[in-house]
């Protein structure tokens, strides 16, 4: 009916409507499926016996039984799901046609779907998961890194999530785990990505800071509660084994009470659950131990840096393209040879390209953070001109901030020493 309303009623003149709001099962039980929908809405369909419709090549008719659906509505128990008899048919002697429009009306169905990412911490008094928060999805293309290591990145998790994979791993006896590690300096993107991983894949998020957590034990007891199939993200992993630094760091760094052996022991231990993924990240590399970035603990390694003038080119055209659905997010190279007045490319298009390679070459490479460009474009979000006109200055103003707070550092260092 929603397909009907979308396809047909815009040709006729239907003026009666029935409004009806959705109601799924389990939405008042459980919480975690409430954070995953968005509110309930009217939904107003037409109000119609039978009607006659062309789709492709067919003429279509559809019979709604209205009676039913009144005494559904009627009936206390009434869940909110079906409770309407729809009769569908076509000219003709095979039923595929009709087989094949049901199909077009559930993809229209998915794409009016809104999802939601759930992320689980635990509570506050640290006993159970519960569901603190729900995203709407991300677009990993929204993550601005390398592109040749983001679509390794996600090769290599589709690959994992694969049935087959699963299968081929419990026939060689080999445990079914994949970890990866992110890292890079505050502000790249590292929680940002694994949300949109979350997103991509369809999976919830199990959110797990190393610094809050009191012991081996509270650890080991996360573990054991969280599902197989999920991402677990372990932020700050680096302040797990402060003690091994030397004292002069200790008061920088976020103090853990767990030990490296209690994180080995849930990840890759004799009872640790297989099916995860598993995310670790951290602004300090250098200092984690050998021990926990080996391979079959950490499969693969994601730099994510300061930004790239491609990338902050590619930023630009997504900040500024009217329909962001229909968003070029990979910016289309350029060379000698493309006309201005290339006709696979829209006047509009093309007056923000050439204004997103303007802004770009304003941008030194792998200086600025993409929080810190993102801080830029939500001051000046209504017009793309004033943006490009700024950036100069902005970038000005920035470099000379973090030349006096690297000044003020070294005179802080002199006076400690």
């Amino acid at each position: 009916m929603s397909w009907v309303m979308a396809n047909v009623v815009q040709r006729r003149s239907i003026r009666s409507f029935t409004a009806r709001t959705q109601v799924h099962a389990g939405d008042l039980a459980d919480r975690a499926a409430l954070l995953k929908k968005k509110r309930r809405e009217v939904q107003y369909l037409p109000h119609f016996d039978t009607t006659f419709f062309w789709h492709g090549s067919c003429l279509y008719f559809v019979s709604r039984s209205l009676d039913s659906f009144h005494t559904s509505m009627s009936d206390p128990s009434y869940d909110g799901i079906g409770g309407e008899e729809l009769t569908l048919g076509c000219l003709g002697w095979s039923t595929e046609p009709i087989k094949r429009l049901i199909q077009t009306c559930e993809e229209y169905a998915d794409r009016q779907t809104e999802f939601f990412v759930i992320i689980y911490a635990r509570d506050r008094y640290g006993m159970s998961w519960q569901p603190k928060a729900r995203k709407p999805i991300r677009r990993v293309d929204t993550v601005h890194f390398d592109d040749g290591l983001k679509q390794a990145l996600l090769t290599d998790m589709r690959k994992y999530l694969d049935p087959s994979t699963k299968r081929l791993y419990q026939s060689r006896s080999m445990p079914y785990r994949r970890g990866y590690l992110f890292f890079g300096p505050p502000g790249t993107g590292k929680s940002s990505l694994s949300t949109a991983l979350a997103g991509e894949f369809g999976l919830d998020l199990y959110e797990v800071k190393i610094p809050c957590v009191a012991s081996d034990q509270d650890l080991e007891q996360m573990f054991q509660e969280i599902p197989p199939q999920c991402i677990v993200l372990l932020e700050d992993v680096d302040a797990i084994w402060t003690d091994r630094d030397s004292k002069k760091d200790e008061q920088a760094i976020s103090r853990s009470s767990c030990t490296l052996s209690g994180l080995l022991g849930v990840l890759d231990g004799v009872g640790s659950a297989e099916g995860r993924i598993v995310i670790m990240t951290t602004n300090k590399p250098d200092r984690l131990d050998s021990a926990l970035v080996r391979p079959g603990r950490v499969d693969m390694k994601v730099m994510l840096g300061n930004i790239s003038r491609k990338s902050a080119e590619q930023m630009f055209v997504r900040m500024f393209t009217p329909d962001i659905e229909s968003s070029p997010l990979v910016v289309k190279e350029r060379s000698d040879a493309t006309r201005p007045d290339d006709e696979s490319i829209s006047p509009e298009s093309d007056a923000l390209q050439e204004l997103a390679l303007e802004f770009s070459s304003h941008i030194p490479d792998d200086t600025f953070t993409p929080s810190q460009l993102q801080g830029f474009f939500q001051l000046h979000l209504n017009s793309a001109s004033e943006a490009v006109a700024n950036i100069s200055n902005w970038v000005e103003r920035e470099l000379s901030k973090s030349l006096l707070d690297d000044d003020i550092s070294v005179v802080s260092e002199g006076k400690t020493s």
